[in-house]
């Protein structure tokens, strides 16, 4: 990414994500179906009678009650038009009995693991509904990420910034070094302010982050966090390196350009890689993970490929400097 900025093009404008055409019914059909079989999803296929289980606090609690039945009647009379309007309420089924239910439940156990599953299957129909979009700028494609973020039933907790002296949270400031909120992400976004990608992504990442730092990954709010840091990190991974604008034609070299790696040190990174250990290989994927996101393409739930031309600079010398040590370590000594 050029230190220009992310600056948008003002004419890419209405993008709204990924339609739910005929091709793609059938196919969310058949994911709903599949999670709805699992033995744990019964409690969830209909909705909550909390009178009759005698839970008058549910509807303080949980003020937009879902279910996987309801899901699938708005599914089977077209109610959907975004694949991300039909994630969101699946998702608030998995939301809902979190917030509802304590942590160490077996219903907020139940409702973890299928949101996982679920997501597992989301996943995959992004992945197929890429295609439907147009290219367009990184910006632009960054608005979008954060758009659907937002939009996560799970997120609004992460909205705005955390009210730590409403809350009464003395020692907040003490453990969290840099507060981030997702409202913040987007006025920083709109204003042209983040110079990478990277960047954009590591400001939402933080977000997540220090929730899970100050409640612990295993509290209501460190589990939620989690997994929607999982949702945000599949995304980027997603629409910021899939139909990028105006992306050179197969087996095409990318030109070199000042500032990025040349294609003959690409060459020679190529080389190395070839010589590495499948472990090796699962340790560079993690670094350009951490700093580098937008070099990943996610090819379904376990294949990841890199993509070395959208490598900057400083990661591409972290990981060809892995790389070669790692050879030099194999090599038998003379």
């Amino acid at each position: 990414m050029a230190d220009a900025g992310l600056h948008r093009d003002k004419r890419q404008r209405g993008l709204t994500g990924i339609q739910i055409d005929e091709s793609m019914l059938k196919k969310c059909d058949a994911m709903l179906k599949g999670v709805a079989k699992r033995g744990m999803a019964s409690v969830f296929l209909s909705p909550v009678d909390w009178r009759a289980l005698n839970l008058p606090d549910y509807p303080q609690i949980v003020k937009q009650p879902m279910d996987l039945g309801t899901v699938q009647e708005k599914l089977s009379s077209y109610k959907y038009s975004l694949l991300e309007d039909f994630a969101n309420d699946i998702r608030l089924v998995w939301k809902n009995a979190m917030l509802f239910n304590s942590a160490d439940s077996v219903y907020f156990k139940n409702a973890k693991q299928l949101c996982e599953a679920a997501e597992k299957k989301l996943g995959e129909l992004e992945q197929d509904g890429l295609s439907t979009l147009p290219p367009l700028e990184p910006p632009v494609r960054c608005e979008l990420v954060l758009s659907e973020i937002m939009r996560h039933p799970m997120c609004e907790f992460f909205l705005h910034p955390v009210d730590v002296d409403g809350l009464g949270l003395s020692d907040y400031r003490t453990v969290v070094e840099r507060p981030m909120d997702l409202s913040t992400v987007q006025r920083e976004l709109k204003a042209d302010r983040y110079q990478t990608v990277e960047a954009f992504a590591a400001d939402v990442k933080l977000t997540f982050d220090n929730c899970i730092k100050y409640n612990g990954a295993n509290s209501m709010f460190g589990v939620v966090a989690g997994l929607v840091s999982q949702v945000f990190e599949r995304k980027v991974g997603l629409y910021l390196t899939v139909g990028a604008a105006h992306p050179p034609r197969s087996g095409q070299p990318v030109p070199d350009r000042e500032g990025w790696p040349s294609f003959s040190q690409k060459k020679k990174f190529y080389d190395a890689c070839t010589k590495l250990s499948l472990i090796d290989l699962n340790n560079i994927v993690k670094v350009v993970h951490k700093s580098c996101a937008l070099a990943l393409k996610h090819n379904g739930d376990k294949e990841v490929e890199l993509d070395v031309d959208n490598l900057d600079m400083d990661t591409f010398n972290k990981v060809f400097k892995f790389a070669k040590g790692q050879i030099l370590k194999a090599e038998p000594a003379s």
